[in-house]
């Protein structure tokens, strides 16, 4: 990190060059600042003779150093205006960061003006000292190797090696620190101290300042472990890899010989041994998942030896029918492998064992499956016959609306009522020629919406003959299991944006507000814009219409443009190709709910999400994550919701739409009134069978 390199310094020198080139103007050359300061050791006297550079604070690319005078003392100039970070490096002790941070990622921007100075004064951190000795189990000194000691709340790394005693000592900053080092010359394999191979189970050493921590650790036996594979024939197997793994330590890896055999060095543990021949996979002994694996033991000073084949090979003969009429499909697909109209697909090369097969069919028209379990032997034939559901398809085409041109790479969404929502990722896309098939989909009335991967064109919900931003006004597309249905052209405007501000209630600025069209799954992360550090977002890839806006970040409820609960009920915002409209958002905190999550017999829920949807639009109003069987929200009142869940109880997993059960036990959709201000609670049961 202290190194700077010819080619780095001679960059560096042409740079400043270029800005006193002659005919450069004085506003040119006045386009450079520069940071100074001064730097004091923990104590407050001066850091002389400390290296200090300095860093792009976007990209973090280094741009120039040099070191502090006998004062502490400091200038680094000719730098463009700008936002940089500043780095300080002590010999023979740890660097850091303005002000006071032990990392870069953390460190604080100064900004440089043209013609100034930005003031970057520091102090350096107080440090400590951790010192011990190595040896092995004999007694004898381990020499020569490098001792990390790596710290728990930061991740920040420091250490030294071991002197031809064993001994070593290093300078670090105060904090909790774990101790780790590599035993075995040419192996990524790690000791933590006290003889541990994993982490979790490591010891942390305080570090405190003008103190010595002392470590004596002793390192661990190693031992062997070899052996030889060969093919299900019996030859040897060479040239395959081997990778020998733990659970939470890492292990080795190697290659077989022309013989089939390999050797490695281990520290003592139980270990599974993966082998990875070609395009064949396995583990010790003739398993083809690490989960069934069988474990080796290995011992300090001791050799541990195993044998191994590859499994022998059969093939899987698939035929595949339609779950409701029973007619076979003379299309499909399995493992990758396609029928060709002949309704048989046999997949060769199968390891002995159980396989999970995959089906799918290249006209859409049936939804794809996993066969888990097929039971494959060696030099057999198996034989297999999987039901497919039947699914329907929607074909269209895309289009500029001026040109009629066709146009690629544009993604059709399709949801069902009250299931809009922004997706993480995108959906089918469009060919060269604008052809596009959406499915399978299970029947019924579909909306589509429209994303367009470049930033030329605009999304839109698919109406008759044109875009727009209302679901209410697309065009509904009615699908049936087993056909084709042909929707209508879309037909694709040119973008415009939206920007604005989104503050709280006193004014103030909120980085980090999602601003979107859709609502996305809480977690996931999808969002259309986020506001900066200035509360500032700007929202691309709008078609030219009236589009429903929502603004959510905690702590604050989500709300939709004009102020509103839905995107019904939104107040659109108007947007322009090849312009920007202005929407500015303030937000409050509205209804705080909380409430408990529990089975019929008073159990909580571990964990999870609990989300709070329109009852009008099913789009999602707040959130919360739920641990121990509560959670808390807040919600913009007032406005009817309902209730979805993703949510653990311990290993197991339960999601769906809460549900109420009728006085004639019948069970329905459980609606809730959300009011206009102060607070609500609610008690949620949910059945695990």
């Amino acid at each position: 990190m202290q190194l700077i390199t010819a080619h780095r310094t001679l960059l560096a020198s042409a740079v400043v060059a270029a800005l006193v080139l002659p005919g450069a103007t004085p506003a040119q050359a006045a386009a450079t600042g520069a940071v100074g300061g001064r730097l004091t050791t923990s104590t407050g006297a001066a850091a002389a003779e400390v290296q200090v550079q300095v860093y792009e604070a976007d990209s973090y690319n280094y741009v120039d150093n040099t070191s502090t005078d006998a004062d502490g003392n400091y200038t680094i100039a000719g730098l463009p205006t700008g936002s940089y970070l500043v780095g300080y490096f002590p010999l023979e002790q740890p660097g850091q960061y303005y002000r006071q941070h032990p990392t870069i990622w953390d460190a604080n921007p100064v900004t440089v003006t043209a013609g100034g100075t930005a003031r970057a004064d520091d102090q350096l951190f107080g440090t400590g000292t951790i010192t011990g000795q190595l040896v092995n189990t004999a007694g004898d000194p381990v020499p020569d190797l490098y001792i990390e000691a790596r710290e728990v709340e930061t991740d920040g790394a420091s250490g030294g090696r071991t002197d031809d005693q064993g001994r070593f000592t290093f300078t670090t900053r105060p904090g909790r620190y774990i101790l780790s080092f590599q035993p075995i010359e040419g192996s990524y394999q790690v000791q933590y101290v006290p003889g541990k191979t994993d982490r979790d189970s490591a010891t942390v050493f305080e570090v405190k300042a003008d103190e010595a921590t002392v470590v004596n650790e002793t390192a661990l036996p190693v031992g062997g472990l070899s052996g030889r594979f060969t093919t299900a024939t019996g030859a040897p197997l060479a040239d395959a890899q081997v990778v020998v793994s733990a659970g939470n330590s890492s292990g080795a890896y190697t290659d077989t010989d022309a013989n089939g055999e390999f050797s490695v060095q281990l520290l003592p543990g139980s270990y599974i041994v993966g082998l990875y021949a070609g395009d064949r996979q396995q583990y010790y002994r003739g398993k083809l998942t690490s989960e069934e694996a069988d474990h080796v033991e290995v011992r300090g000073g001791r050799q541990t030896r195993i044998t191994d084949s590859l499994l022998g090979t059969g093939s899987v003969t698939v035929q595949a029918v339609d779950s409701v009429t029973g007619a076979p499909i003379a299309n499909f697909c399995a493992q990758s492998v396609c029928s060709k109209g002949t309704g048989t697909v046999t997949v060769t090369g199968l390891p002995q064992g159980g396989h999970t097969i995959y089906l799918d069919t290249p006209d859409r028209l049936h939804f794809s499956r996993e066969r888990a379990g097929v039971k494959v032997k060696a030099n057999r034939d198996t034989k297999l016959t999987v039901k497919l559901r039947p699914g329907a398809v929607i074909s269209t085409t895309i289009v500029d609306r001026q040109s009629g041109a066709p146009l690629a790479d544009v993604c059709l969404d399709t949801f069902l009522p009250k299931q809009a929502s922004l997706q993480d990722g995108y959906g089918d896309c469009s060919d060269r020629n604008g052809r596009i098939q959406v499915g399978p989909l299970t029947a019924g009335s579909y909306k589509l919406f429209a994303v367009p991967l470049s930033d030329t064109y605009g999304r839109q919900w698919v109406g008759a003959n044109g875009g727009t931003g209302d679901e209410r006004e697309a065009l509904a597309v009615t699908a049936t299991a087993g056909q084709v249905v042909t929707g209508p052209q879309v037909r694709l405007d040119r973008a415009g944006t939206v920007t604005g501000t989104v503050t709280d209630p006193t004014g103030k600025p909120v980085p980090n507000a999602g601003v979107s069209v859709l609502t996305g799954h809480p977690g996931v992360g999808a969002q259309d814009a986020t506001t900066d550090e200035h509360g500032v977002y700007t929202l691309e890839r709008l078609g030219p219409y009236a589009w429903p806006l929502v603004v959510n970040a905690n702590p604050y409820a989500s709300v939709w443009s004009g102020d509103k609960t839905s995107r019904f009920t939104a107040t659109p915002v108007t947007v322009t190709a090849g312009a920007a409209a202005t929407h500015n958002v303030q937000l409050d905190q509205g209804v705080e709910l909380t409430g408990t999550f529990r089975t019929p017999d008073g159990t909580p829920f571990t964990s999870g999400f609990v989300i709070a949807r329109s009852a009008d639009t099913g789009d999602i109003a707040g959130n919360g994550w739920m641990t121990d069987g509560q959670f808390r929200m807040r919600l913009k009142g007032p406005q009817r919701i309902f209730f979805t869940y993703n949510t653990s109880l311990g290993e197991k997993q339960f999601d769906g739409r809460y549900l109420v059960t009728r006085p004639d036990g019948t069970r329905k959709l459980g609606l809730f009134s959300v009011p206009a201000s102060g607070s609500m609670s609610v008690e949620l049961v949910v059945p695990t069978r």
